[in-house]
């Protein structure tokens, strides 16, 4: 079926207003894990940010009835279309990435797996005598001359910034530094004794450092598969890689005119050896890389853009340049092999599969100490400085296995519901009025990820490249802003509105580190005329994108919005907050009153999803907010007052000789401290400090007498828990905010100017909180012609107390 209003036609049920009884409220369950119902569909092929198909599958549930459609016009990799098969829904599913439409495409048309595992098995055998001499080595374990490379370890090579000299990343002990798990932020030069950072040095190359072997005869496992380099192994590496060579950029545009000039050495001793002994038996002065055999995309250039910056610094503006030469001709076997595969569904799924598995054999797959597969890093094109170059073919073999079995999983849903894919833009949806049932969205987030950027290392295999006009995104190379991009979701928000049926549901994810685009997302929704109703839940996803796992002021959770079409077609008015700081301030508290101890990114969802439907969120700044009003303990939030409890997990277990090792010491230490402080009520300071000296042997990174004043009672030299009264008296945030906001009026910080009636306010509120001398001040400052005399007068007689209090 080739014709969108056709599938509607054979699908769908026409909307009349007069048999119409939909009546679904919002789905209301917060989804904490999403990680525990990926199975083996979900791993089937990497993309950057995907959302779990049968968490999917319960928004899909809840919204609609078997047989109704879905639309997702943010197809990505088509999990809305696999939840729809799950549910026995049918879909319709828009993208403008082809990378996007491959990889949705042959996740919504499962085929046999038996027929994919035999068309491998016959693949496998026409690869592997290509690929295999690849990846030749003698085993240093058992001397087995048949052996495998498993993955050969590279290092960059960096130029000292003080005398040019090329000094190994890895070296001078390092590499076994780092297989410790210790880290180190400086490298110290050989040659000058100068130390540096990464980032003050300049690239030179790569070179390998080790290799790990793969031994069918003796099986050598862990860290005994580690061996380095020996003659042999140097020169089939030379053989394939080439000569060494540096990074040479020239002229002012640095998104070009790079080039790999040859030098005389190898940084290893042994390499430069078999280097020199290779060129004189060839009688070259240089060798170059070894010839790739079949086509790939060698003429695909980086657009300029924030993700194709990264590689620059290598002299990377190529896709192809992403990999090794030794896994690019690899690459260029298997694509060639698989393009000769007679029957279309097993070379779609065979293509699937090699998608699926290119960026784990690039130069992107990192060294990772705590991680053996060492994944590269989701929405960037970051290339680490000790790379795991890893084996091709057992990579492959690999994620056909992943594919199988997702494929097994899929197959017993084929049938249930009916996929569309098309290339399809989200802003123009070409099909008629009031004919889809449910909507799930998942578009871009701003500038958070830069899709085509990343895509095209997909998409140059493929030879099919994203219309990037198309794009809905923020990207400055793109000539968008965010104005813009709010413009361009606004196009897509009124098309979803356009072609649902009166009454039904649009849910969309969003994850955003800055609040203020909450607003836009707020102002576009409700300009296409939805309602925001049931509140914003989250879902804790399996999949995170780069900002999620590299920095705790992103949010953790993706944000679920639940958008109604209303039947009456009214649109929703958002009331702008009197003073949003305060707002924030509120919900903060109130969250951590009844969940004390929560992280930062927690506490933001929760100001998100508390404000979005009430008020019109702008930007505020969280970390001060936090700072001033709330206590930090480790990296959790209390509110003032608040004692403290211990949850399950807060210690590590050590050896059983040893104390059981606290997983948050500071936390630690004031549990502790109030546990004592319970038996014997009131104690002496210094009781107290020797008590926390003397048997707690637990260090923190702040000051004691800070730590102490911040969560007990100090009295004449005494400290005790503080009552009950006391800790509502401190839990008080109200008190605490217009403390702030007087400071600030006094100081000539406050970007307001107060009335008269508050300036009144405030003089009753210093009286009331021993604020004598700010009483005064604020007297000083009042307008007697702002305000009714008899105010005035009952201002003028607190101030008089205010001044004889002072005294």
């Amino acid at each position: 079926m080739n014709d969108i209003a056709e599938f509607i036609k054979k699908y769908g049920k026409p909307y009349d207003p007069e048999t119409d009884h939909y009546d679904v409220g919002p789905f209301k369950k917060n989804i904490d894990d999403a990680q525990k119902s990926t199975g083996g569909i979900y791993g089937m092929h990497m993309y950057w940010v995907k959302q779990v198909p049968q968490v999917v599958k319960q928004h899909i549930e809840h919204y609609t009835r078997p047989g109704d459609i879905v639309l997702d016009a943010f197809a990505g990799t088509g999990m809305t279309g696999v939840a729809a098969m799950l549910a026995g829904r049918h879909a319709i599913l828009g993208e403008i990435s082809p990378a996007c439409i491959h990889i949705a495409k042959n996740y919504t048309t499962p085929i046999d797996p038996h027929l994919l595992k035999g068309s491998w098995w016959k693949l496998r055998e026409k690869v592997e005598p290509e690929i295999r001499p690849l990846c030749k080595t003698r085993c240093h374990n058992c001397g087995n001359t048949d052996a495998e490379i498993a993955n050969i370890i590279l290092s960059d090579v960096l130029r000292c910034p003080r005398c040019n000299a090329e000094v190994l990343y890895a070296g001078d002990g390092r590499w076994e530094q780092m297989k410790r798990g210790e880290k180190f932020k400086k490298i110290r030069c050989p040659n000058c004794k100068a130390e540096f950072t990464k980032a003050q040095a300049d690239f030179v190359r790569v070179e390998p450092i080790e290799i790990r072997v793969d031994c069918k005869a003796c099986k050598v496992k862990g860290e005994a598969k580690a061996k380095s380099l020996d003659e042999e192994d140097w020169e089939l590496y030379i053989s394939i890689e080439g000569g060494p060579t540096k990074v040479i950029h020239e002229g002012e545009d640095e998104w070009s005119e790079y080039k790999f000039e040859p030098v005389e050495r190898f940084l290893d001793d042994l390499g430069t050896k078999v280097y020199q002994k290779m060129l004189q038996h060839w009688s070259v002065d240089y060798i170059p890389p070894k010839e790739v055999p079949y086509w790939y995309p060698k003429d695909v250039k980086f657009p300029k853009g924030y993700n194709t910056r990264q590689p620059l610094k290598r002299g990377i503006t190529y896709s192809y340049q992403m990999f090794s030469h030794r896994n690019l001709i690899a690459l260029s076997i298997l694509w060639h092999y698989i393009k000769g595969i007679e029957d279309e569904k097993l070379r779609d799924k065979m293509r699937f599969a090699f998608t699926g598995m290119l960026f784990y054999v690039s130069l992107m797959r990192r060294w990772v100490y705590s991680n053996v597969a060492g994944v590269p890093l989701k929405g960037t094109l970051f290339i680490a400085s000790v790379i795991q170059d890893v084996n091709t073919l057992e990579i492959f073999d690999f994620k056909i296995n992943q594919v199988l079995r997702g494929l097994r999983e899929l197959l017993t849903f084929k049938g249930n519901g009916s996929v569309f894919l098309q290339k399809l833009s989200a802003t123009n949806l070409n099909f008629e009025n009031n004919t889809i049932d449910y909507a799930f969205y998942d578009p871009p987030y701003g500038a958070n990820i830069n899709y085509s950027e990343l895509n095209i290392v997909w998409e140059a295999w493929l030879n099919e490249f994203t219309m990037v006009k198309d794009e809905i995104i923020e990207n400055k190379y793109q000539g968008k802003n965010r104005n813009i991009y709010g413009q361009m979701m606004l196009a897509a928000l009124r098309e979803v509105y356009r072609v649902l049926k009166p009454g039904r549901w649009l849910t969309m994810i969003y994850s955003y580190s800055d609040p203020s685009m909450y607003r836009i997302i707020q102002n576009i929704a409700h300009e296409a005329g939805f309602a925001d109703e049931g509140g914003l839940l989250h879902i804790n996803s399996a999949s995170k994108t780069f900002a999620q796992e590299t920095s705790d002021k992103s949010q953790q959770r993706f944000l679920v919005i639940n958008f109604k079409k209303p039947k009456g077609g009214r649109k929703k008015v958002v009331e702008k907050s009197e003073d949003i700081e305060y707002d924030v301030i509120q919900v903060t508290h109130e969250f951590l009153k009844k969940y004390p101890g929560r992280t930062r990114d927690q506490i933001y969802d929760e100001v998100i999803k508390r404000l979005f439907s009430s008020v019109q969120i702008e930007k505020f700044d969280l970390d001060e907010i936090l700072k001033n009003f709330f206590r930090k303990v480790g990296n959790e939030w209390f509110a003032p007052g608040t004692l403290i409890e211990r949850r399950k997990g807060d210690q590590k277990q050590g050896a059983l000789w040893e104390e059981p090792i606290p997983e948050h010491p500071e936390k630690e230490v004031i549990l502790r401290l109030q546990d004592f402080l319970r038996e014997y009520r009131i104690v002496p300071y210094s009781e107290l400090r020797e008590f926390y000296l003397r048997k707690l042997k637990i260090a923190i990174d702040r000051d004691f007498d800070d730590l102490v004043s911040e969560n007990f009672i100090i009295d004449k030299g005494k400290v005790r828990l503080p009552t009950v009264e006391e800790q509502l008296r401190m839990q008080d945030i109200t008190v605490h905010y217009t403390k702030r906001i007087l400071a600030q009026f006094l100081d000539g910080r406050l970007n307001r100017a107060p009335t008269g009636p508050e300036i009144c306010e405030w003089i009753h509120f210093c009286y009331k909180h021993e604020l004598y001398r700010e009483g005064l001040q604020l007297f000083g400052v009042l307008d007697e012609s702002s305000i009714p005399s008899d105010a005035y007068k009952r201002a003028k007689k607190i101030a008089e107390v205010c001044r004889i209090k002072k005294k």
